[in-house]
């Protein structure tokens, strides 16, 4: 670890630290007989504020636990969830915006000493700060508007310093607050696919194809890139509500609508584009008065190599098998269990029993009692899934996938999710 990652270190030490106080005295109130709802909510909101104070304060991966553990808390308690929903979605929305002298000179530095040339206005206040840059409107010389996306100048070495300190803040807070999540595990995938949302050019990329893909949808809206130099892209501006705000206080047919297309963008973005949104959370959609759903942030993506199959097809196949001799028979030709491996065919099924559910029926309502029975099932049973060897292609894509289904949950949207599921993934084959 770096020495400058030790002032970063002793901040998220106070979350452990505050966290075990407060539960000690919790034990002992219980113990006596006088830990109240309106206690226990208490100690609750006063770990969620530190929590807010201290990850909104950070970037890098830091930032990102906070965004993923804002889409997973549903499996929290439903006593307490919302307590850590209003705050922990703020992270998605909210960090404290770079030095505006920085900003300037990464714009100097990568679109040149002239870059104000480029742009009839541009406004030095960001609209968003997320956890590894910061998004400016500005106007093109044409009047068009466009959203300017420029990295923080040290985002390269904080990510190389968040790596243990975001393990390490993850593990300490789900092992006393949602210990049914492996928090070490989590932040150990999430930081390794943390380096390509560096990579402004790839990016671009990414969005350029998932456009094109979609461009004769008229369900969906994925703004252009009009540029991109090293550390900066510029993106065609797009409004909306954010889905942030429809979780908050979105009506049921709001819901319904951006949990089907989010859904169907799961599904669709490999046949259409070869890719898959890897990082879905509510901080990434917006919703447009007339229905359709805006992407943004292609930083994360899931890349699919061409002709082999897709982990969403695998996925498919193993939630849809019918019973235990049935799973345990795809489960070998997909190449998930070792040659000589002798599983129990009835624990395995338990294993997926849970997440299956969603494609088990024609329509399926996500909610939080779904999501914490799945994490719950698989716990259980995690003995026996560990005699499975998940190919690292599911295990990617499985994490997509697994966040998105938590923004469903949020959003408690009920969505054709099994049609969906099969009008892009070839079943038959």
């Amino acid at each position: 670890m770096r020495f400058q990652a030790l002032p970063r270190l002793a901040r998220l030490s106070t979350i452990p630290l505050g966290i075990g106080r407060r539960m000690a005295v919790a034990g002992g109130l219980k113990a006596l007989g006088r830990l109240t709802d309106e206690a226990s909510l208490d100690l609750h909101e006063r770990t969620a504020d530190q929590l807010f104070e201290v990850l909104g304060g950070l970037k890098g991966g830091v930032m990102k636990f906070g965004q993923v553990l804002s889409v997973y808390e549903t499996v929290l308690p439903p006593s307490i969830s919302a307590v850590y929903r209003e705050r922990l979605a703020r992270l998605q929305e909210a960090a404290q915006p770079e030095n505006a002298a920085r900003v300037r000179q990464v714009l100097e530095d990568d679109l040149g000493p002239d870059w104000q040339g480029l742009f009839a206005s541009f406004d030095p206040e960001p609209v968003a700060v997320a956890s590894l840059g910061q998004v400016h409107r500005a106007v093109l010389p044409d009047g068009r508007p466009v959203a300017v996306k420029v990295q923080h100048p040290d985002a390269r070495a904080q990510l190389l310093d968040d790596r243990d300190l975001t393990v390490f803040a993850m593990r300490c807070f789900t092992s006393v607050i949602a210990p049914e999540l492996d928090g070490r595990a989590l932040a150990t995938e999430l930081m390794d696919g943390l380096a390509q949302e560096l990579d402004y050019a790839q990016e671009a990329e990414a969005q350029t194809a998932f456009r094109t893909g979609f461009l004769d949808d008229p369900d969906y809206v994925i703004p252009e890139v009009m540029l991109q130099e090293g550390r900066v892209l510029v993106s065609e501006w797009v409004d909306g509500t954010p889905l942030a705000q429809i979780i908050a206080t979105g009506s049921r047919d709001q819901r319904d609508r951006a949990g089907l297309l989010l859904t169907r963008l799961m599904f669709s973005g490999i046949p259409r584009t070869g890719m898959m949104h890897g990082d879905p959370h509510p901080g990434n959609f917006r919703l447009f008065d007339d229905g359709r759903l805006a992407v943004l942030d292609f930083g994360a993506m899931y890349r699919h190599e061409p002709d082999t199959p897709s982990p969403l097809h695998k996925w498919m196949l193993i939630h849809l098998a019918e019973d235990p001799d049935e799973l345990v028979a795809v489960l070998r030709e997909l190449g998930f269990l070792r040659p000589g491996v002798r599983p129990d065919g009835a624990r395995l099924k338990a294993l997926f029993e849970h997440s299956g559910k969603a494609v088990q029926t024609e329509t399926f309502r996500f909610d939080g009692a779904y999501l914490r029975e799945t994490v719950e099932g698989m716990t259980s049973s995690m003995s026996v899934g560990l005699s499975l060897a998940f190919p690292p292609d599911y295990v990617h894509a499985q994490r997509a996938l697994g966040v998105g289904i938590g923004v469903l949950c949020q959003l408690e949207a009920e969505v054709p999710f099994q049609q969906e599921a099969l009008n892009w993934l070839p079943l038959g084959d």
